[in-house]
């Protein structure tokens, strides 16, 4: 090999990788470095523990975070500053996929410098990209099951900005949304948080409602899967299951959706005969006064979780 080249070809791959690592602590030559690991985070064994034990390159990418938030407050995202961003959040999604990690991050309250890339609301390309790459994050994190990281969602604001996103984010956006919902839901922690309050659940229960009245003009089959098994998992609640039956829509109650072939969602009619089935053989001890608690309250968009 010519004495005359450079950079990495000069190293082994090993040698590139620590390089890029170090090279986080630099603003100048921090972006080029999540590029280049973002790109190979998928063949680069134990990517995550050396991004975590290395010096200053989880406090780069931090950095990177909070950097953007002159860009949140005024709503508005260029596609530069969505590329570094989404690189710096893709280097923290291949740390919080190791088990250990994740949970290290999580007490170390990191999704709270990320829970404010949910808030922005144009549909553009730019904060697309944003939004999807937070949204990973916070799926990987609740597919590992651990009973603490559902614990620490309820006590942040995650809920309300993922019931926001349902009902007005583009259609991946609310595949994702729809999913983190649903497990954390499944959990009797979250299921009971959901439930506790009254307008807390009216919250929740009206805003299913407005999406299934969307997937009505806009289908997709796996926004639909998940928002169904939140209405069953919600009627497996008693104080939520009589607000289920009297508030569940009626393409729900109808067959509306119950296609042979649906893709995406191929057991639509057994888990849609099952959530009826639930509120047919509901117990009706309180439902005297329902309706007329309902009528009066008034549903706010801002946060009741």
């Amino acid at each position: 090999m010519s004495a005359t080249k450079s950079g990495c070809k000069q190293r082994s791959e090993t040698e590139c990788v620590y390089g890029w690592i170090t090279d986080l602590c630099s603003k100048q030559s921090r972006l080029l470095a999540m590029l280049e690991l973002c790109e190979r985070r998928s063949h680069i064994e134990s990517l995550g523990p050396l991004l975590w034990h290395s010096f200053g390159a989880v406090s780069g990418l931090l950095q990177e975070v909070v950097s953007i938030y002159p860009a949140i407050l005024a709503n508005e995202l260029n596609g530069q500053q969505s590329q570094r961003i989404c690189a710096a959040i893709g280097l923290f999604q291949a740390m919080t996929s190791h088990p250990f990690i994740g949970i290290e991050l999580m007490r170390c309250q990191f999704l709270c410098y990320l829970m404010p890339l949910l808030k922005l609301t144009p549909q553009t390309r730019s904060v697309e990209h944003v939004r999807l790459s937070v949204l990973s994050v916070v799926c990987g994190l609740l597919k590992s099951d651990h009973p603490q990281i559902v614990g620490y969602f309820l006590g942040t604001e995650l809920i309300p900005l993922i019931l926001r996103q349902l009902e007005l984010g583009s259609s991946m956006s609310k595949v994702l949304c729809a999913f983190v919902l649903c497990r954390i839901l499944e959990h009797e922690v979250g299921l009971t948080f959901a439930s506790r309050r009254l307008a807390r659940r009216l919250h929740l229960i009206h805003t299913l409602a407005r999406v299934v009245h969307q997937l009505t003009l806009e289908p997709e089959p796996r926004v639909l899967k998940h928002v169904v098994r939140v209405y069953s998992r919600l009627a497996d609640h008693p104080e939520s299951l009589q607000l289920i039956f009297n508030h569940l829509p009626a393409q729900l109650r109808n067959g509306y959706f119950c296609q042979d072939s649906l893709l995406g969602f191929e057991n639509a009619s057994l888990e849609l005969a099952d959530l009826n089935r639930k509120l047919v053989n509901r117990d009706v001890k309180n439902d005297t006064g329902i309706n007329s608690i309902t009528t009066e309250i008034v549903i706010s968009h801002h946060s009741l979780f």
